[in-house]
């Protein structure tokens, strides 16, 4: 392997691994929505089931019971929208950490092109060597031959 293979071969690693750190950190952002998401979805449920529970808590004369029942459906509406916010944020981080995969991706793409050009232009330099060996053979035999 020459030393321009060589570089290449490091280039290409290097960016392998960039690849892969940028795709881990896309699959983090992803998985950070998908947590928030997630939490919504019980606070969600919270009020839900807080609001039904004061309904039948008020419903059968306890008022201390529908109080509390209210305070818990107050509570996990406050959670819920303070989770929604926390959701914007870390959605907005996603768009730019697949952008930054999807340049790392490029890259690294760019580098394998690099080196198979590389190879395929070698394989057509010893061709081109072992014909021209081949032509001089044949003709330094032919030439002998007529002499």
């Amino acid at each position: 392997m020459n030393g321009r293979s060589e570089r290449l071969s490091r280039l290409l690693t290097i960016r392998r691994l960039t690849e892969e750190l940028d795709r881990t950190a896309l699959a983090a952002a992803l998985a950070s929505v998908a947590e928030v998401e997630t939490a919504v979805g019980r606070q969600e449920s919270s009020i839900t089931e807080a609001k039904a529970a004061a309904r039948a808590a008020l419903s059968g004369g306890d008022r201390i019971a529908g109080l509390m029942a209210e305070v818990q459906s107050e509570i996990a509406e406050r959670n819920r929208v303070q989770l929604g916010v926390l959701l914007r944020v870390r959605a907005a981080e996603v768009g730019p950490a697949m952008e930054k995969f999807l340049e790392s991706r490029r890259e690294h793409e760019q580098v394998n092109q690099l080196i198979e050009n590389a190879r395929v232009a070698r394989r057509l330099e010893e061709d081109h060597k072992s014909q021209a060996a081949a032509d001089d053979w044949f003709l330094s035999r032919r030439t002998r031959e007529m002499e």
